[in-house]
């Protein structure tokens, strides 16, 4: 069984089990997922839900590979896509308490699973990244709604570099709620199951993001792509920088400055239903095929983009991509 549900104390358990594959979320789970949560919330003797990872972490994403090996003219495509936005959506509108461990990876549609929850829980394990920038593709599981809304374009910078975050960030950006050391887990476990409360210890792991770090993200990642890119290279120590994103598909990097910048103001429904006419369309790109081949099939992190430039972007493929509708538009 590659998702588990099981009933203690009142409260719905679910394990993701697959975890060969970092528990990555394929269409199979989010189906019964989003079944057993449609229970649960109609079930008087449920008062809460708690949401883990088999093994060592959390969940690496939605199973985007299999999306990609399912062909050019699978269902899948479209499938996969609207079931777990889907489900991000009856997870934020659910009505009970809702506990997710943050242990391990938690990535793309592991944040989805679990962000629109009550209670995240990082530990000193836990690395969180939104990295689709690196496969043609864009953060999505409402990433422009959570991501639109973190202060000083940190939302941004995440969402272009894929930058791995940890607990003490996790807890200083408002993404994870509580910090619990991985010994004290089990305790943190019983004592939910028990009472539905929820202990928070005071992390010890020190933050990547200096004061001046901070400023430097607010100052230089905010307008679009162009003026970012401009910004940056204007300044004479950030060679690093600079190579990371330009190791990361242009379009992914246009389309996902655009879509956050516009998102402030959306509802979580409106963002997965503009994320889901995105998806549907960047999928098709030569850039997705090429970036999950570079990155999760052969492995050797080096696509070749087209374009291979945000200079060669053609302005107006940018706007199609945003503006033409598509023949199923999601409607939640």
């Amino acid at each position: 069984m590659e998702i588990l549900f099981e009933v203690k104390n009142s409260t719905g358990i679910i394990t993701l089990n697959r975890p060969n594959a970092l528990n990555a979320l394929n269409l199979n789970m989010a189906v019964q997922f989003s079944n057993k949560l449609r229970d649960w919330e109609n079930n008087n003797e449920i008062k809460r839900v708690l949401l883990m990872g088999k093994g060592k972490h959390f969940c690496a994403g939605g199973d985007v590979k299999s999306v990609h090996l399912s062909g050019p003219f699978s269902k899948l495509k479209s499938e996969f896509f609207s079931k777990e936005y889907s489900l991000n959506l009856q997870i934020k509108k659910f009505p009970k308490p809702y506990l997710s461990i943050w242990q391990g990876v938690v990535m793309g549609g592991g944040v989805g699973l679990s962000i629109y929850g009550d209670y995240r829980i990082a530990t000193e394990s836990t690395k969180f990244a939104m990295p689709e920038t690196s496969i043609g593709f864009f953060p999505d599981v409402g990433g422009s709604f959570f991501l639109s809304r973190l202060d000083n374009n940190i939302g941004k910078y995440l969402g272009l570099t894929g930058e791995l975050i940890q607990s003490k960030d996790l807890i200083n950006f408002g993404l994870a709620t509580n910090f619990c050391p991985e010994d004290k887990i089990d305790k943190l476990i019983t004592q939910y199951i028990t009472d539905g409360t929820v202990s928070n210890y005071e992390t010890e792991t020190l933050s990547n993001f200096s004061n001046e770090k901070l400023e430097f993200i607010k100052k230089n990642f905010s307008g679009d792509i162009y003026e970012i890119f401009n910004k940056i290279r204007a300044l004479s120590d950030q060679e690093k920088l600079i190579s990371k994103l330009q190791s990361k598909c242009p379009m992914s990097l246009a389309v996902t400055t655009l879509l956050i910048e516009n998102s402030l103001n959306r509802t979580l429904k409106e963002c997965l239903e503009i994320e889901y006419r995105l998806s549907q369309k960047m999928i098709n790109r030569h850039d997705f095929r090429e970036g999950i081949e570079a990155v999760l099939i052969e492995k050797h992190h080096n696509p070749s983009w087209e374009p291979n430039s945000i200079k060669d972007i053609i302005k107006d493929d940018l706007e199609k991509l945003f503006s033409s509708s598509i023949d199923n538009e999601l409607k939640l």
